[in-house]
């Protein structure tokens, strides 16, 4: 029984996490407030991890639950200019917060990602299966990708 706390805890957190979040077109990409998040989580306990960027760091953590509560990777770095110059020419923020991806994966063991896009006024999510490309921000999906590959080497 106790083996099964854990997996209602998780359930739990997924179904928690489809709120929906009022969107808000009127975003300034050019605010120090913006800050994106993304990551993936793999149910089981097989892997998860998270990026976050802003216009002064970006941090990265990887870990496996089922093998260690310590990440196998955990580094923060200063954020260039050029690299958030980058990050801000990737982003459509008005078409990202008219997306409404919201999978679940995870709670029937599969894998999804995630991206959330949050400065002073919006905080708007999506998930969607783990790979699955998006055409309206591929741009943004190829960009978190080689940060992660970065930080994976």
């Amino acid at each position: 029984m106790k083996e099964l706390i854990p997996v209602v805890f998780l359930m739990l957190v997924c179904l928690g996490g489809c709120e929906k979040q009022e969107n808000k077109s009127n975003i300034n990409k050019e605010e120090s407030s913006l800050k994106i998040r993304a990551g993936f989580m793999c149910g089981w306990g097989s892997g998860e991890d998270s990026l976050y960027i802003s216009n002064t760091v970006i941090k990265y953590v990887y870990y496996v639950p089922a093998q260690s509560r310590l990440p196998k990777i955990n580094e923060t770095r200063t954020t260039t200019e050029a690299e958030w110059a980058n990050v801000l020419n990737s982003l459509d923020l008005n078409n990202f917060v008219k997306l409404d991806y919201n999978s679940c994966n995870i709670c029937v063991d599969g894998c999804d990602e995630w991206i959330k896009i949050q400065d002073d006024q919006i905080s708007h999510q999506i998930r969607f299966g783990m790979g699955s490309k998006i055409d309206s921000i591929s741009d943004l999906q190829t960009l978190l990708a080689q940060y992660r590959s970065a930080f994976n080497k």
